[in-house]
């Protein structure tokens, strides 16, 4: 039996950069099994600070997906494709909750949990992991242990570099 290896990544569902990260994360990590990936989201811009995408919401949705066993994959590429491909608020419940119906969740569950505010404590613990205890330049990046490569000075980790990484993890 192979050794499982956790690897953390940093993301905000607002971030260019991530959405690029996560493409190239996705194109990489069929070719390691073994990496069980922890799932680390974090605003970029939390509010009240001025962005034009605020994630907030999108966060605490993914919560609510993970906590309910729905398809986590699937709610990360429809909140990417919403900002970046189809130029949608993340921060709308009804646009939320119409994703979310396309994880196997219950939408109008979803909405109630989500728009009340119930992950909202998740949320602020996540940004204090990635941004205090982590102390993060940039998302995405990733972390397994004592091992780190991160985003920084306004540019993504390249492919090449995340894949000589992961190389490294599995060894």
């Amino acid at each position: 039996m192979m050794e499982m290896v956790k690897l953390e990544l940093f993301f905000d569902y607002a971030c260019p950069y991530c959405y690029r990260g996560h493409k190239n994360l996705l194109n990489l990590l069929g070719r390691y099994p073994q990496i069980e990936l922890v799932w680390r989201p974090c605003e970029s811009h939390p509010r009240p600070e001025p962005s034009p995408v605020h994630s907030d919401k999108a966060i605490q949705g993914m919560y609510y997906i993970q906590e309910h066993q729905g398809d986590l994959w699937r709610y990360h590429a429809l909140a990417y494709e919403a900002v970046f491909d189809r130029g949608m608020d993340i921060s709308s419940m009804d646009i939320l909750s119409q994703m979310a119906s396309r994880c196997r969740v219950d939408p109008v569950d979803f909405q109630k949990m989500v728009g009340a505010g119930h992950y909202r404590k998740q949320l602020a613990e996540g940004n204090r992991y990635a941004w205090e205890t982590n102390r993060l330049d940039a998302v995405p990046s990733y972390r397994s242990g004592k091992h780190f490569i991160g985003s920084k000075d306004g540019l993504l980790v390249p492919a090449k570099r995340l894949e000589a990484f992961l190389d490294g993890l599995v060894g």
